[in-house]
């Protein structure tokens, strides 16, 4: 199954260009938005030597990544600039860019692996990296093994890597998908 589009944090990006692996997006997303600040201020000072993969992945043809700038569309800004200014109350710019974004665009989907501000985001479907390798498994559209292996190669690189297996955080991923609420919209 793939969903017709995500807003993305900069994060999720590049913890999946660390391994190469940007590529995983494509089977469950038909298109990913990026806000131009997300751009400009995460992922070039954040991605340092993966911003050249990023990009290469960015531009390519028929890339299903957009980048997107607010402030090139008047009706864009007005509808996402209220959401953003709320939510800078209570969570970092990037993550209220996205909420911002996802609102105006009625893009219901975040994906993000900043987790830790999710819950000032509740209005939203928020994704990590184990929740799309986890609907990737779920819709058959990588093996166990294969999103175990990304799993486990993100983990390794993190600062704070989890303890848990991919069968622990595929459990959780269920387990929250029902209970936010998601499972209709997600198809599970």
């Amino acid at each position: 199954m793939r969903y017709t589009g995500a807003i993305s944090d900069a994060d999720i990006l590049i913890n999946l260009a660390s391994i190469n692996k940007l590529d995983i997006l494509e089977l469950i997303f038909k298109e990913i938005i990026i806000p131009q600040y997300i751009y400009d201020f995460e992922i070039k000072k954040n991605a340092g030597r993966y911003y050249a993969l990023i990009n290469e992945v960015l531009y390519k043809n028929g890339s299903i990544f957009k980048i997107l700038d607010r402030k090139n569309d008047a009706c864009l800004n007005i509808l996402a600039r209220e959401i953003i200014e709320d939510k800078k109350k209570v969570i970092g710019p990037g993550e209220s860019e996205c909420a911002g974004y996802a609102h105006a665009l009625r893009i219901p989907i975040i994906i993000s692996d900043n987790y830790t501000e999710f819950k000032w985001l509740d209005e939203f479907i928020t994704l990590t990296h184990k929740d799309i390798l986890a609907l990737g498994v779920y819709f058959g559209d990588i093996t166990k093994h294969e999103a175990e292996d990304i799993f486990n190669n993100i983990n390794c690189k993190l600062i704070y890597p989890t303890k848990d297996s991919f069968d622990e955080q595929y459990e959780k991923s269920m387990k929250r998908f029902e209970k936010k609420g998601w499972k209709e919209y997600l198809g599970i």
